[in-house]
């Protein structure tokens, strides 16, 4: 090789040099170049992450308004399925005793809307065809009125008394017997009614105590009448001979009973009649029951009038259920054998010592033979006393008789009183009603 050669060799690359590019010695990278490098790949990490996580509770929150809005709507529908399986129960009830028009107002008042329910719609046009098939029965005259004294539980006891013990068989019935009267009128189509279905108080056109007609609509076959207790004090002498009921109370269920002794049961007319109605409530009429007439000369209900608050639940409680509260006259009088002066001398008593205690009145019974007037439309002083202390309901006595009259200020009825020795010497005042005979027990 000539020395020329030689002379251009390039020189020798020493070993920890990089001949790809040559760097300036000193300079820093350019902090553009340094955040793309080393900041921006956590930025772009950090703010998908966001991303996905937004999304993610974006997408739960949905879940959760969706499950929510869910739970709304099945909550809704088990409300509106309970209030429709309520307001079928209760329409049937008030069916059961040919109420049909509130049976009806309480099915249309369905929240959900009676249309879009086919139970309901279906109740509700079948208790308007049944309304529309019920017969007018507006005979005021011809309906009857059966009373009852308080019932015998033990014959035997009250056939024992030294002092009234054959008084008391002929003038009452045994509880047996009552029974027995009830199922053969339900078994001939009676159906109770009360004597505020037959008419209206209203304000008569003198400005006094009126009432208005009403009519009575049944089912065709069906007959309305009406039952009376009298005398439902549970008087000493017959709470004395162990034979009756002590006192008519209500018991620790908040039920009307009757106490004997110690003992509590279905001693006496209502909670018998109660019974009764629970497994054959067509037997009312929309609800009625029987009219309760009470004196006031031995306090009330088997209680004495000190015993206020117990005498008026009892009264509150029969009233809520559908009876009648009555007049009995205070001293159980015979108004007819009164002038005016002695009739007002009882009234008084009656409304300053049990109307406080037992509530308002309209409704007078008589005592057997009481009444101020034959069948003639009232008249007289005595009945404008009776008007004036705001009676516009009369309850006579007959014998085996229907009969009623209604003006604009009063309606009047006579009842037929049921007792053993009716039951065996008249049998044929209840023909047509029950079979005297198959009543009277052969205990007698």
């Amino acid at each position: 090789m000539d020395e020329q050669n030689l002379n251009k060799r390039e020189p020798a690359i020493p070993a920890n040099d990089t001949p790809a590019r040559s760097r300036r010695p000193g300079r820093r990278p350019h902090p553009r170049q340094l955040f793309k490098e080393k900041y921006l790949p956590f930025i772009i990490l950090g703010v998908t992450g966001l991303l996905c996580l937004s999304f993610m509770m974006g997408s739960l929150s949905l879940r959760r308004d969706r499950n929510a809005a869910r739970a709304t709507q099945e909550r809704i529908v088990q409300l509106l399925d309970a209030e429709a399986l309520d307001l079928k129960a209760r329409a049937a009830a008030m069916a059961a005793e040919y109420d049909y028009e509130n049976a009806m107002k309480l099915l249309a008042g369905y929240s959900g809307g009676l249309s879009n329910r086919s139970d309901l719609l279906a109740q509700y046009n079948q208790y308007k065809q049944a309304l529309d098939d019920l017969v007018v029965w507006d005979n005021y005259a011809d309906i009857p009125n059966l009373s009852f004294r308080t019932l015998i539980v033990d014959l035997d006891k009250a056939a024992a008394d030294p002092d009234r013990g054959s008084r008391f068989l002929k003038r009452h019935l045994t509880t047996d017997e009552f029974t027995r009267i009830l199922e053969q009128l339900y078994e001939n189509g009676y159906v109770l009614v009360s004597l505020y279905d037959i008419a209206v108080p209203t304000t008569a056109a003198d400005g006094g105590v009126g009432v208005n007609r009403t009519s009575i609509r049944l089912p065709e076959g069906k007959k309305p009448i009406i039952l009376t207790q009298e005398g439902a004090n549970y008087f000493s002498n017959t709470r004395k001979c162990g034979g009756f009921a002590d006192s008519l109370v209500l018991g620790e269920n908040g039920e009307l009973t009757c106490r004997m002794g110690e003992t509590e049961g279905a001693f006496d007319l209502v909670p018998i009649l109660n019974a009764f109605l629970a497994e054959h409530p067509d037997f009312s009429y929309e609800g009625a029951r029987a009219t309760i007439a009470l004196c006031g000369y031995e306090g009330l209900f088997g209680m004495e009038l000190d015993r206020a608050d117990e005498i008026r639940a009892v009264a509150d409680k029969l009233r809520q259920q559908g009876y009648d509260i009555a007049c009995y006259t205070y001293d159980d009088m015979e108004y007819a054998d009164f002038g005016v002066a002695g009739l007002k001398e009882d009234l008084d008593k009656w409304f300053s010592e049990i109307t406080p205690v037992l509530g308002e009145t309209d409704i007078l019974v008589y005592p057997t033979g009481g009444d101020i007037m034959g069948k003639e439309a009232y008249s007289g002083s005595k009945y404008e006393a009776l008007r004036g202390y705001g009676f516009r309901y009369y309850v006579g006595t007959g014998s085996g008789e229907n009969w009623g009259m209604t003006t604009g200020s009063y309606a009047r009825q006579i009842r037929t009183i049921v007792t053993g020795a009716n039951l065996a010497e008249n049998p044929e005042w209840y023909t047509g009603l029950f079979d005297a005979s198959a009543v009277l027990s052969a205990d007698r």
